[in-house]
């Protein structure tokens, strides 16, 4: 009998050939840090879906005529203080339609903010009504402010949030700040999980999707193409009011990326090729240091006492680089080219900065020099299949780097939350795919802001038009959490062999849970396999045999009812 034990599973192999001892070639959903030799199921992530103040009106200068009301076909007027609560479901009436209501007006001295209000249905379609309209003597201030209320709550589907949301941020008053990277709107979450679309930039000129964003010395800062907003923390409530937009403009003025870090109690912006800078006593500069064109500035990190910053040209240019800047000196410091298509994030390990480069799942190791290759996230790339890490997609819980893989083109392998660390510094760190979006999609999908607030993790994404952010669900495990072996017995790929027994031992097996076992062999489809539980051993094993083995892989499900999910101990294959 030859047999393969797994008594520790140590994450995903790089490839489904080779790999350290107990790696596997994929696994999905499941927990192998938080008790060393026990693999447990993940919660999974929940769509948070929408609601709609049923009334609402703009304060103080601007008011809701009382002719604004609910139409028969349950259609809503929903002010700058729309708001979206956490649901585990949402229900959405094929009939239902969203329309911007013709019979709000605004009186004459009405000053109207940009994030003016807007009516919404349950519904996946939406008009916008020509008699809509204001008086001849209303203005539109892009830095004006309001101050709406908000009334009682109507389901509305998860559709309401209608944009890609790439950048947020957790701020100090309780709230975080959700900034959609294509339309401008800004949603706010309470510490109920309630959330208001509480303003919606528009800039002066050039496009309005937030391109970065950060909390820095009383304010919330927020970067569209051409200009810098900001917002007093104290105001940066569900109730936006006091907002200075357009605040500065940039001298590049970026159409993509304007990322954000402190350093040096200074608040950092990339602009194209140059950095701008807002210090303590609200001064901005909009060239602190310019860096070589065509580089464009894309991620910017703190590194010690020093800013890191990683560069993109193009998609179609592999050429890329690091450079740290001590935030003084009229020139950077250092800098590594690398032959990749751009720097695409830095993600934060402790004290240490790895980052994600070009397309093709490479992670780098930074040694306060150069970059150095570290990870591969495993996949089918090319050409015409890629991936990367956004910038906002970073984040750490429980003192483990998190972050979002998003398809580029191509799907070349499963996109989703990962994880990449260990335990403690005893154990090897190990790259596990933790979190599936609430759509149970890993193709086709990107993974936008990540944002950690105690051991929650909350993460906007995107599919195709459809958009959405979901939040860990403490009452639910993910229902298709499951691992799949790298080819088993390589070292006897020539000889014919027949699969005896696969086996899972158990540390808990709640009611209603199991595993189920399937087996791909030479490289065939997957076929399940009948079981049997030996309560005497705390065993699961199969009760088939399989002839004709060459090659050889096990996916091992783990079965969930509700919240509760079995642990496992070890996992072994025997062949003869």
């Amino acid at each position: 009998m030859n047999t393969e034990l797994i008594s520790r599973i140590t994450g995903l192999s790089d490839t489904k050939w080779s790999g350290i001892s107990g790696a596997v070639s994929e696994i999905i959903g499941l927990d192998i840090r938080t008790t060393p030799g026990i693999v447990k199921v993940h919660q999974k992530l929940s769509l948070i879906s929408a609601t709609s103040s049923e009334s609402s009106s703009i304060s103080p200068s601007a008011s809701i005529s009382p002719s604004a009301s609910l139409s028969p076909s349950s259609s809503q007027s929903i002010s700058p203080s729309a708001s979206v609560s956490i649901s585990s479901s949402a229900s959405i009436s094929p009939s239902a339609s969203a329309s911007t209501s013709p019979s709000s007006s605004v009186s004459p001295s009405a000053s109207v903010s940009p994030s003016a209000s807007t009516s919404i249905s349950p519904s996946s379609s939406a008009s916008s009504s020509p008699s809509a309209s204001t008086s001849p003597s209303a203005s539109a201030s892009p830095s004006s402010s309001t101050s709406p209320s908000v009334s009682p709550s109507t389901v509305l589907p998860a559709t309401a949030i209608s944009g890609f949301i790439k950048i947020a941020v957790s701020a100090s008053n309780g709230y975080s700040i959700w900034f959609d990277s294509e339309s401008g709107k800004i949603w706010v979450k309470d510490t109920d999980d309630v959330i208001t679309l509480a303003y919606t930039t528009v800039p002066t000129s050039g496009s309005a999707g937030c391109l970065g964003a950060y909390e820095y010395n009383g304010f919330i800062y927020w970067a569209t193409e051409n200009y810098l907003h900001r917002v007093p923390i104290a105001d940066a409530d569900n109730r936006w009011s006091n907002i200075s937009a357009n605040w500065k403009e940039f001298e590049v003025g970026d159409a993509d990326f304007h990322p954000m870090a402190i350093q040096d109690l200074q608040l950092f912006i990339g602009d194209g090729n140059q950095v701008a800078v807002v210090d303590e006593d609200s001064v901005f500069e909009g060239n602190a240091l310019d860096i070589k064109t065509p580089h464009r500035i894309k991620c910017m990190i703190p590194f010690e006492f020093d800013l890191l910053i990683g560069t993109f040209i193009a998609d179609t240019v592999n050429r890329a680089q690091i450079i740290r800047w001590d935030t003084v000196s009229p020139s950077w410091n250092s800098s590594d080219d690398i032959d990749e298509a751009g720097i695409n994030s830095f993600i934060r390990d402790d004290n240490n900065v790895l980052a994600n480069c070009g397309k093709y799942g490479r992670i780098y190791f930074y040694n306060g020099t150069t970059l150095e290759k570290q990870y591969r996230i495993p996949g089918n790339y090319s050409d015409t299949a890629g991936a990367v890490i956004h910038p906002g997609s970073v984040a750490t819980l429980d003192g483990i780097p998190v972050f979002g893989l998003s398809n580029f083109v191509g799907n070349p392998t499963s996109l989703g939350i990962y994880s990449l660390g260990a335990y403690s510094s005893s154990y090897e760190k190990s790259l596990t795919l933790d979190w599936i979006i609430s759509e149970n999609v890993t193709t086709g999908i990107e993974i936008g802001a990540i944002l950690v607030i105690g051991q929650i993790i909350y993460v906007a994404w995107k599919k195709g038009t459809i958009y959405g952010i979901d939040k860990l669900d403490v009452d639910a495990k993910y229902t298709d959490a499951h691992f799949i072996t790298k080819m088993l017995f390589q070292n006897d790929r020539s000889l014919s062999k027949t699969l005896m027994q696969v086996a899972a031992y158990y540390n808990s097996l709640p009611t209603g849970t199991g595993f189920t076992f399937s087996y791909s062999k030479n490289g065939a489809a997957f076929v399940a396999m009948a079981s049997v539980t030996n309560e005497i051993l705390n065993e699961v094993q199969s009760q088939e045999t399989v002839p004709d083995i060459g090659s050889l892989q096990i996916k091992c499900k783990f079965d969930v009812s509700g919240n509760s999910a079995p642990t496992m101990e070890q996992f072994t294959v025997d062949l003869e």
